[in-house]
């Protein structure tokens, strides 16, 4: 059996409440309308009745019934009854309703042959002696006047139904169209692989809305993430490229030319520094790839920043690197919810890039200050600074301007920057510099 589909299911589900509700308002209609049409009926027989007994006296002796005394209208009989209990005038449509013993007060009712009946019994005090005013009406005349109403509430209801069904059912179409519209989206770039499609959005900012944003979303992450798989193939092949060439050539050059163990040990010294380098290339991007994709678990504490900040520098400072001076400006007491190794390890990048890139008897400062709700880590150096067109480049993966490269040949893998920004944004913090070429740079994070 097919199953239903969305659409119909809530057609189905929008017929089925409005025929509970049609079955409840009608319920209430026939509830209220009965008991407004027995009141009326009621009140409408003791009115008869009250008009009537005016309508009667004795004169002479003689019970005197008017010419105005209805007997019969509007479905409401009345009859005269003497002190005897004795029929004197008036109707009513069966002999049961006579022989009823006469008996004072409220509107009663009465069973006569199936049929149930009203009756309301008026004594009156004529000059010292009873008259009795009987009046009687059939319950069936009650329906009478809700009749017309009940007739064209079973017409109505079913028609509203239907109309509410066929409304309903255009209703759920135009609403489920977008669904349509993303499930077709996402099999189109199933098939075509092109993860550059977008679901298109209209601006309602409905549930369904707010849906096919989700899908974007992940979209744009796999997008993200399968281009960072190609852009880390494309990384590693292009860095591993150089040492594995070098380490097949020394190879090769043992395999051919060694003429004695300690030029045996030189090819293997090299081969072994080539490897220990392919070894910190694959960890540092495997490590990158994590941090950029947010798959590394990071255990997030409140840490004395301050205590962090002059740790690293400590350690740092004693680098025998091109006589540089290392110092420290940290105000103390500040505090933030990070994961203390990342945060090292994104200084320890900045300060190892000022070493690198830092000349000969220079200086390094590191500062560290928090105002109102920003905490500001800096690290500045005097080296050879960084030219214009490279400012926006550096936080690249691999990126390495010409002169640092001079400067630097084989030292660095070029990820150290792209680092630093990666574990700034993981903390909610952004990373910028400023330099000029000659008089050094100063690198900053803001959190």
């Amino acid at each position: 059996m097919k199953k239903l589909s969305i659409k119909m299911k809530l057609t189905l589900w929008f017929m089925l409440f409005m025929l509970l509700l049609s079955g409840i308002v009608f319920a209430f209609i026939r509830f209220v309308s009965a008991s407004e049409t027995r009141r009326n009926t009621e009140n409408a027989l003791i009115a008869r009745v009250g008009e009537n007994a005016q309508r009667v006296e004795y004169r002479d002796e003689k019970l005197i019934i008017g010419e105005d005394f209805v007997s019969y209208r509007n479905g409401v009989y009345c009859l005269v009854f003497n002190e005897d209990g004795e029929v004197r005038g008036g109707q009513v449509p069966d002999e049961a309703l006579e022989n009823e013993a006469l008996r004072e007060g409220p509107v009663r009712e009465l069973t006569v042959d199936g049929e149930e009946y009203l009756i309301y019994d008026l004594k009156i005090d004529e000059k010292r002696r009873d008259i009795w005013i009987r009046g009687a009406v059939s319950r069936s005349g009650e329906t009478i006047g809700s009749a017309g109403l009940f007739r064209a509430v079973f017409i109505s209801i079913p028609l509203l139904i239907l109309l509410a069904a066929v409304g309903g059912y255009l209703l759920a179409g135009q609403t489920l169209k977008p669904i349509r519209v993303i499930g077709k989206t996402a099999e189109e770039i199933g098939e075509s692989g092109d993860l550059t499609r977008r679901i298109p959005m209209d601006e309602n900012g409905d549930e369904l809305h707010q849906l096919a944003g989700t899908f974007n979303r992940m979209f744009e992450r796999l997008e993200r993430n399968f281009e960072a798989e190609k852009q880390f193939t494309s990384d590693a092949s292009h860095e591993l490229r150089n040492p594995i060439a070098t380490i097949l050539a020394q190879c090769e050059y043992a395999v051919e030319n060694a003429s004695g163990e300690d030029e045996l040990y030189e090819v293997i010294g090299d081969i072994e520094r080539q490897g220990r380098r392919m070894k910190r290339l694959v960890e540092s991007l495997l490590s990158f790839t994590r941090l950029e994709q947010r798959t590394a678990y990071a255990s997030f504490e409140e840490i004395d920043l301050s205590a962090l900040v002059t740790g690293v520098c400590e350690e740092q400072k004693d680098l025998p690197e091109k006589d540089i001076t290392l110092t420290h400006r940290v105000e103390p007491g500040v505090r933030m919810r990070a994961d203390a190794t990342l945060i090292a390890r994104m200084l320890t990048n900045l300060i190892r890039n000022a070493y690198r890139y830092g000349r000969e008897g220079g200086h390094i400062e590191v500062s560290l200050s928090k105002n109102e709700d920003r905490i500001r880590i800096a690290v500045a150096d005097d080296g050879i600074g960084i030219e214009k067109e490279d400012l926006s480049k550096i936080f690249n993966r691999f990126y390495r301007a010409d002169k640092s490269r001079t400067y630097a040949e084989g030292s660095g893998l070029g990820l150290g920057l792209s680092m630093v920004r990666e574990i700034a944004a993981l903390h909610k913090g952004e990373v910028s510099v400023t330099s000029a070429p000659g008089e050094g740079s100063t690198f900053t994070v803001v959190f």
